[in-house]
This record gives structure tokens, sequence and C-alpha cells, in this order.
């Protein structure tokens, strides 16, 4: 009986003894030979992801491209410093409260930078688990430092606690800047780069540069701060937090645009002042046709769009009745064509004889005898609809598309950075003129002679028709991207800027000069003199356009023009739409202080 009692043991030791021992190989056969085989299903070994599921990781940047305005300010993709918690060392139990009180003081100033309580932030600290970066409480992104706080909380020295850069791709507010678009979360298998770890979605452009130039954008790969955890979720003790990024010298991309950030700051600052809810601002460099300001409303949240909403619609881009503005093309076609003169003399009763068409001042308080220029100063419609009969619609369209209206007009090239076409602004309505020019109805082109009917135009074309008669009729095509250079400062490529002709032709030299120095008359003489007191002399024209909207009668008012008269500098639209019929011209009053404003902007900057 006791001789079987050893047997047994004897066999239980041998059987657990010969277990161990084939647990042992086995660890050993994948510590010397399989830790360098590739885990089924993933791209890793089996050593790289025992390594992986040790480590606690946040993402300090995406890799995408940078956006910046003209002077190199950054539009998207700005670096800001952040402070970084990171789950504390793993210590012995009768340790804990000692550091804690150690930290108090430490602590308690890192409260006060980060604007939260003493508890709230020994509360998170004391539960975490995974990295953090100190959330803003103003948009998605973390909480940005500034240079002096960054120093100050590096200098405190708290466990697990350190000051990172990091890419933050948009500040958290509204702005006007659609143009910029937004992100979105990419389709799973559609060739985007992931991670290191393979643990992180990546986002795609979907609207405005951001999806125009997604493959510039589109970076190679995540930069990580991480730090060894043991099971328990605490980092090991002595494991430094550590930075891993892809190591690439040329990516990410840095895109450079033509846009004034300060510039165009200050005017969305401007119109939200003013009380413009809906339109649109657009200002170019008159010399170059760069756009240097281009503001959109309502305003939109990158971080927060709402499909339902449309705020992310680039009104600059849209296509709106224009009115009055449309008289250019009108009067433009009819010196072209030969048939009126600046001296000719019309008379204004107040209400044309046909079509039901009335003037702006009134049925029978009409502007009297007039000569063209003088028509063109006041916007008298009489003026415009006799001009009109005596055009056909094909001379009216033909003018349109010459002066850079009813077509896209914005910068774009093709076989350039890769692309077949690179177009950067997406979204760019054509507009319209006539949607038929058959038949040739009196009445409709009497409407639209005046801007009204089937025409729309947008404030971008707008804007570009005075860079148009500036540069005597010679279309030049609106640019928003000017060059694109490679991480470490080299140059990938320029983008020149171009003429966007029209196979309508231009018009001469001397049309243009013409309507510019009516443009003048409408300031000094007609519906812009409260521009008069403006600090630059500046030349315009107004419009106001009756629409509707759900059925509900409503105007766009519209002013463009330039400034300074002698020396012109920039190019401006100014579009209000959506406001009710017997609104104050807002257009013309933003229009002034838009202009205003950029009398301050020193030459050449």
């Amino acid at each position: 009986m006791h001789n079987n009692v050893h047997r047994r043991i004897l066999g239980g030791l041998i059987i657990l003894c010969s277990v161990v021992a084939v647990l042992v190989l086995r660890l050993a056969w994948i510590q010397l030979f399989m830790k360098e085989q590739t885990v089924p299903g993933t791209k890793y070994t089996l050593a790289k992801m025992a390594e992986i599921q040790s480590e606690r990781e946040t993402v300090l940047d995406t890799g995408r491209g940078r956006l910046y305005d003209r002077k190199s300010e950054p539009l998207a993709g700005e670096t800001i410093w952040t402070a970084a918690f990171f789950p504390q060392e793993a210590k012995a139990r009768n340790t804990v409260t000692q550091v804690v009180y150690e930290e108090a003081e430490s602590m308690q100033r890192l409260a006060a930078i980060l604007g939260v309580s003493y508890e709230q932030l020994l509360n998170k600290r004391s539960s975490l688990k995974e990295p953090l970066l100190w959330p803003s409480s103003v948009g998605k992104g973390p909480l940005a430092l500034t240079s002096a706080q960054a120093e100050e909380v590096s200098a405190l020295g708290i466990d697990g606690v350190g000051v990172l850069p990091f890419a933050r791709r948009y500040d958290g507010n509204a702005t006007g800047r659609q143009w910029l678009g937004y992100l979105s979360e990419a389709v799973p298998n559609t060739g985007g780069k992931a991670s290191p770890s393979g643990l992180r979605i990546p986002m795609t452009g979907t609207d405005g540069l951001e999806k125009t130039l997604e493959p510039l954008l589109r970076g190679v790969g995540h930069t990580e701060a991480y730090a060894q955890v043991d099971a328990r979720g605490q980092r090991v003790p002595g494991s430094p937090i550590q930075v891993r990024a892809p190591g690439n010298p040329y990516y990410p991309l840095s895109l450079y645009t033509t846009i004034d950030k300060k510039l165009q700051e200050q005017i969305e600052e401007l119109a939200v002042k003013a009380g413009m809810k809906e339109g649109a601002v657009v200002v170019l460099d008159t010399g170059t046709g760069d756009i240097e300001a281009m503001v959109s409303l309502p305003f939109y949240d990158p971080e927060k769009i709402s499909p339902e909403g449309g705020e992310w619609n680039n009104r600059a881009l849209q296509a709106a009745v224009p009115g009055s503005i449309f008289k250019i093309v009108t009067a433009a076609a009819a010196l072209e064509a030969g048939v009126t003169s600046a001296d000719e003399l019309f008379y204004c009763s107040g209400q044309y004889e046909k079509y039901g068409l009335s003037c702006l001042k009134g049925k029978g308080k009409g502007h009297g005898p007039l000569t063209l220029a003088q028509g063109f100063a006041v916007s008298c419609n009489t003026v415009f609809a006799a001009l009109a009969e005596r055009l056909s619609g094909a001379q009216l369209q033909a003018t349109a598309l010459a002066l850079g209206l009813g077509r896209d007009i914005s910068w774009q090239a093709e076989n350039t950075l890769g692309f077949p076409v690179l177009k950067p602004l997406s979204g760019e309505q054509k507009g319209t003129i006539f949607t038929s020019l058959l038949p040739d109805d009196p009445g409709a082109r009497v409407q639209t002679a005046i801007g009204q009917r089937d025409v729309q135009v947008t404030p971008l074309q707008a804007a570009n028709l005075v860079v148009t008669l500036l540069h005597g009729g010679e279309v030049r095509a609106p640019r928003i991207l000017q060059r694109v250079t490679f991480a470490n400062g080299q140059k990938l490529e320029d983008l020149p800027g171009h003429l966007s002709p029209s196979t309508a032709g231009r018009i001469s030299e001397s049309t243009a000069r013409q309507l510019l120095s009516w443009m003048r008359k409408v300031v000094t003489d007609g519906t812009g003199t409260s521009l008069q007191s403006t600090k630059w002399p500046v030349a315009g024209k107004s419009g106001t356009a009756q629409t509707l909207v759900k059925g509900m009668p409503r105007n766009n008012q519209w002013f463009i023009g330039y400034g300074p008269v002698d020396h012109p500098r920039y190019a401006v639209s100014v579009a209000v739409e959506n406001v009710a019929p017997d609104s104050s011209h807002l257009a013309v009053k933003l229009f002034g202080q838009v202009l205003d404003l950029l009398s301050s902007v020193p030459s050449g900057a």
C-alpha cells in the first residue's frame, strides 16, 4: 500500500515535470526560432506583437500634409504644445500616499494651468490606464499651451506628465473658410495608411482643399508617443515616454495658399459685426488675380459638420442672382456692338413701356433725361432695357463669357503633381446667363440685361470681373494654391498663375477703360455715394436682385469694385443673400468697411 502511494506520487511528478519541460521547450522555441515569424492576419512578427500589446500610445501627428497661408501662417495642421498624461509608474502601496503628498504642490499648479480643480486633476490622473492629451474646452482636440506654460509644466517634473508637440488640424472655431473643407473617417481597405500599431483609422478629405488635394495631403504614417505598461496598466518602472515617427524627411508635404489668414479673420469679424447672415465676401489681388480672402456665411466648424445645415457650402463659389452688377456686361455688349455711346441721351419716366419693367426710383419718379454714363451710375433700368432690345441674346451671352461669367474660371492645370487635372477649388458653379437662347425673346433679354431672370453669378466670378476690367479685358484664373514643398523645405513645385480665355474672345481695352470710369461715377454721382468717405478713393457697381426663397420674396444685395482708384490693389465683391426687400443696402456698407481695412495693409505685404 505504501509503495503504491509512492509510485503514484512519482508518476505525478514525472507527468508534471514533463508538462513543464514541454512548456519550457515550447517557450524557448518561440523565443529563439518563432519570434520573427509573422502573425497570421497581421504584418507584424510575434516579437513585435508582444511589444505592441505591452504599449500604450497616443497619436501626436497623423502625418497629414499642412496647409499654410501666403505668409506661412498655419491654416490646417498647426503644431501646438499640449500636456500629455501617461499611466503612473508601478509603485509599492506604502509609497503611493507619500508620492501624492510630495507632488501635491506641483499638481495644484498644474491644475491651475489646465484650468481645472485639483480634485478633478487628481481623480483623472489616478484612474488613468491609457495615455491622455489634456482636452480643450473648445473643439475636439487637446488644450494648447503657451510657450511659457509648456516650459512650466515640463519643469514641474510630475511622473507620467510631460509636454509634447501635437499637430492640431483645426482650432475648434467656426469660420468662413469653407474653401478649406473638412475631414471624415476613411472607408476601410481603401489603401489609407494606418499607424505602426495598426490601431488607427485614417481620415480623408471630404470637401474643399482637404478633398481636392487629398493625394498630396495624405501622410506616410503617424507620429506617436508611447510607454511600456504592465498587466495592471501601470507604467513599467524606468520606462520612459518615447516618440515613434515615420522618419521620412520629405513628408508631410507643405502646401502654401494665396490666402492672407489675418485679412481673412478680419473680414470674417467685419461681416459678423455688420449683421450679415448669408452670402460671401471675396478679395482678389488686382495684379495677379490671386484670392487673398474668401469669406462665406453662415460660418462652419470643420469638426462639427451638419449635412442638413449646409453651412459647409462655400457661398463664394455658388451662383446667385446678381441684379444690377450684371449691367456691366450689358453695357460692355452694347459698346462692343456699337449700338450706343457714352453720351447717348435716354429718357426715364420711371417705368419702361414694355414688359411691366419699372426703374428703381419707382413709377412716376423716373430719372428724366440722362446719358448712358449717367444711367450706369444711377443704375437706371430703363436705359439698360433699351440697350437689351438692340442686342441679341447671343451677344449678351458671348460678352458674359468673354468677361468670365457663365463658365469655370478658377485656376487649374493638367498633368500637375500627379493629377490628370489639378483644380483646387471644388464645387465651383459656372452660373448661367440664359437657360436657352431659342427663341430669342425680347422680354427675356430685357430681364437678363438688368441681371434678373436666368442670370446667376458667383461672388468669385463677380470679383474676377473687376480684375478683368482692370487688365483691359484679359480674364485671369483666380488662384488659391501657389506652391508645394517637402517637409525639409525643398521645393516640390511652383504653381504659377495663368489666364482663363474664352472661346467667345475678349472685350476691347477701350471698353474696359470706359466701364472703369463709369464705376467711379457710381461712387461720385450714383448709387454708391455713401462710399465717398472711405479712406481710399474707390469705384464699383451696386446691385439688388429680387428672388424667391421658399415662396417668400427676398433680395440679394451686391457691391463689387476696387481701390484705390489711382493705383488699384484689390478687387472686392460683397454678396449679401436672402434679406428682406425693405432692408438697407448692407453690401455697400460692408464693401466700404472692407476697403478701409485693406487700406491699412502695407503695399507688398
